[in-house]
Parts: C-alpha cells; sequence; structure tokens
C-alpha cells in the first residue's frame, strides 16, 4: 500500500472512529438525562475497555480477549449493559483483517502514532477507558503517564493490564518511575502477566503468572473447522489425485528458496502420473507478491494471482480458476486476512518466517493444525519454539530446515498415512488445549477485571 494510500486509510478509520464517539457520548448523555442519581450511573455508565493489538496474531488474541470479557461481565452483573470494546492496531495489514470482522460491539482505531502528549491525551479522553489492556507489547512510557495521570485525575479505577509481557519489554516501559505517587515500586492498578515468572528476573509483581501462552488462543474454534466443506478439485476427471500444499506467511529470502525448491518438487519423475501438485503462496508482506508471480513464471510454474476485485472483495473467480484449471500451478496471494480460505483446501500447511536465522521468529502454527491440516515448520519458528516443540514431541508438527525442506515436503506428499496421522494429531492437540486454555483463561480474566 502506497503511503498517500496510507494515509488516507489512517484518516478515515480514526475520522470515523472520533465521529461515533461523539455519537456515542451525546447519546449516552441524553439519556440518563431522563434519570436521576445512582440509576443514571449504573444504566447507562457501560464499561469501557480499550484493548492494543500491535499486529494481526494480536488483533486476533484481542478479539477472543473482547468475546471472554464480555461473557465475564454478563455473568457478573445480570442484566447489565455488556462493555464497549475499543481495539487499536499499528499495521496496514491488520486493518485489512478488522475491516473483515465487523462488531457493532468493538470500534477499531489505528494506535496513536505520534509519541506528542497531547495527542495520547486526545485519544484517552475520547476513549475514557475503565481498563486499558496490551496484548503481549510494551508501549510508550508517555501513554503509561497519560493513563495514569487519566485515572488520578479522573478519579477513576483505571486498570492497565498487560498480558502476556516479557522481562525486557517490561524494562522498556519504566513503569515503577511513572508511579504518580513518586513511589519507586508498580502502582497498585498496574497488573502484569507472562509465560513466565516476572519475579525470578527481580520484578515484585502482585498478579499471578499466566502459565498459557496467549498463542493458544489460535486454537479457540478448533472443534469447528471438520464442518468445512472441502472444495471439489477437477471434479470432471475422478482419475486425478490432487494435492495442494500452501507456504503462508513467508518472507523474501524464504519465499525465493521455496519456489526454486517447488520448481525441483513439480518436476520429480518418480511422483505418479496423476498426481497433480498445486501451490499456493502467501507472503507476509503482499508487496513481494510481483516478484513471487515473476518467478513462478519464469520456472514455468504457471500462476494467477488471489487479489482484490472491485470495491475490496476477493477475487473468488481466480480461486476457481487456480483450483479447476490444470495448466495452473500457483496461486499467489496479495491480500491480507483471507487464510480462513486458504486453510480449508490445503493439504498441506508450511508456516514462514522460520527456514533461515536472518529470517527468523516464526508465524502461527497452531491456526492451520486447529484445521486438521498437516503442517510443517522450519527449525528458526523461535517465536513458537515451545509450542513447536511440544507438538513435534506429539508427531502434530514436522519440524525442517533449509537443506530438508524438499525431503519433508516429498515425503508428505507420496506418505498419505504421515499426512493424514499429522493432520489428525495437530487437531487434538488444538482441541485439547482449546479446553484447558478457554476454562483457565476465563478464570484468570476474572481476577482481573
Amino acid at each position: 500500500m502506497k503511503i498517500f494510500s496510507k494515509l488516507k486509510s489512517f484518516y478515515f478509520l480514526n475520522s470515523h472512529f472520533f465521529k461515533l464517539l461523539k455519537r456515542l457520548d451525546a447519546d449516552i448523555s441524553s439519556q440518563s438525562a431522563e434519570l436521576d442519581g445512582t440509576e443514571r450511573t449504573e444504566k447507562f455508565l457501560r464499561k469501557r475497555i480499550w484493548i492494543y493489538a500491535e499486529s494481526i496474531g494480536e488483533f486476533r488474541i484481542a478479539v477472543y480477549v473482547a468475546d471472554i470479557i464480555g461473557r465475564i461481565f454478563s455473568e457478573k452483573n445480570d442484566g447489565a449493559e455488556p462493555p464497549l470494546f475499543f481495539i487499536s492496531f499499528k499495521t496496514f495489514s491488520t486493518l485489512s483483517v478488522a475491516q473483515n470482522h465487523m462488531d457493532g460491539e468493538i470500534l477499531y482505531f489505528f494506535h496513536p502514532f505520534l509519541p506528542a502528549r497531547a495527542v495520547f491525551k486526545k485519544y484517552i479522553n475520547s476513549v475514557k477507558p475503565d481498563y486499558f489492556i496490551s496484548i503481549q507489547h510494551a508501549v510508550s512510557k508517555k501513554l503509561i503517564k497519560e493513563l495514569l495521570n487519566f485515572g488520578f485525575n479522573s478519579n477513576l479505577k483505571l486498570k492497565l493490564i498487560f498480558t502476556g509481557i516479557s522481562v525486557s519489554d517490561f524494562k522498556k516501559m519504566n513503569i515503577t518511575e511513572m508511579n504518580i505517587k513518586g513511589k519507586n515500586e508498580i502502582p497498585d492498578n498496574v497488573f502484569l502477566s507472562a509465560a513466565v515468572s516476572l519475579n525470578s528476573a527481580g520484578i515484585d509483581v502482585k498478579s499471578e503468572v499466566l502459565p498459557f501462552s496467549l498463542k493458544y488462543i489460535s486454537c479457540i474454534g478448533a472443534d469447528k473447522v471438520n464442518k468445512i466443506e472441502k472444495v471439489e478439485k477437477f471434479n470432471k476427471d475422478e482419475n486425478l489425485d490432487v494435492k495442494i500444499i500452501s507456504f503462508v506467511s513467508i518472507h523474501k529470502k524464504e519465499s525465493i528458496h521455496i519456489l526454486k525448491i517447488l520448481k525441483e518438487i513439480a518436476s520429480d519423475e518418480k511422483l505418479p502420473k496423476n498426481l497433480r501438485l498445486k501451490f499456493i503462496l502467501v507472503p507476509r508482506n503482499i508487496k513481494i507478491a510481483g516478484m513471487l508471480f515473476k518467478k513462478a513464471s519464469d520456472a514455468d510454474l504457471s500462476a494467477v494471482y488471489y487479489s482484490s476485485g472491485k470495491h475490496g472483495e476477493p477475487n473468488k473467480s481466480s480461486l476457481e480458476v487456480f483450483l479447476n484449471s490444470k495448466d495452473v500451478k500457483v496461486l499467489i496471494v496479495e491480500r491480507y486476512g483471507i487464510l480462513n480460505k486458504i486453510y480449508p483446501v490445503s493439504d498441506i500447511v508450511y508456516v514462514g518466517k522460520s527456514l533461515f536465522a536472518d529470517e527468523s521468529g516464526g508465524h502461527n502454527i497452531l491456526e492451520p493444525a486447529g484445521y486438521g491440516k498437516a503442517v510443517t515448520t522450519g527449525k528458526y519458528a523461535l517465536n513458537f519454539i515451545d509450542i513447536a516443540g511440544e507438538m513435534s514431541k506429539n508427531q502434530a508438527l514436522i519440524l525442517t530446515d533449509e537443506k530438508n525442506i524438499k525431503e519433508s515436503i516429498l515425503k508428505l506428499i507420496e506418505d498419505d498415512n504421515l499426512r493424514t496421522e499429522t493432520g489428525r494429531n495437530g487437531l487434538n492437540f488444538c482441541l485439547k488445549k482449546k479446553e484447558k486454555f478457554e476454562v483457565y483463561f476465563k478464570k484468570y480474566m476474572s481476577t482481573m477485571l
């Protein structure tokens, strides 16, 4: 997305956000004026919860957190109005996902770009949050200071909750230096949770440790995926055996290496003659989609784009062409937020940013596993290292590397039992984690609210 388009999207989303807030506040004032005293306060002052979700992964977690909190408030306050949620984010790719997840109880806006105090004050005084929740990320020290000042000056019991925070992120925020009472300690209204104990790092934390990684939220809904009907491919030729291998969230160096491997796999004469292999490439940054298209064409892998049609709607015909054409071998995705359409038609899913040390980190391996797909990822999936280890131990994931990726993919293509069992084990893994995580996380959030 070019800079002008980005600024235009930023302006329209946030200006619309402030207009909605102004209208909402006017409606509340008008309605509450008809009542007096405590009755007015209790009935019309809905709790306001601001959730900061930096990018796509955190956004998906934030949506689930909002759902959990809504259920908690419903159970605790029978008949009371549900909270009003505000989810802010920093990336334009997240905007694409948010636009596909419209919810009347959630208002979206870009996290303040500028660090000026006046900008932070404008957002805080407009949202008027009762809770500020950050998902797995540190936030600006100036924002924290303004939030603490807002709670103090307005006599509100504003709570700041940092979920899944790391020791390094905690230290970046210098929360102990911001106590408006001048004490060098964490304020009572600030709650910290981490996948590891912060106390072990010398941080005196009153709130309990969150023993489950928030990444397990990706397992929520895993029990519904079996109801998704796989798209019928090549229904005119029953003799063809079609396998679709998807490479999702792949980065530049990684994608170039993968395309070289795919050319070799596609021309492997040892594979059965009736086997048709099709590949879906989903770059993490859609800017490289054009480069991937050219390299696929140069490798004699005929490709089509899965892009946006008119008015930003997905061009469904391109997916149909890819699935039903004997000639088209590669689908290159150049839009965000459509993995829920890619996973159901896939047989094998490789999850990227994990093949090379200089493109390390990894992306979500739980999501495709929750669809019952055979999942493979590289050894540099450092953001999911604990989860990847546990899944591999349970034969729910195939770990690979630069030298073995071709062999790993071919083995999953050729061995029907391995592919089926890996997918089944991955789904079972997610179902078990879903049950444990949802029960615990609901109880955990209840103590914070």
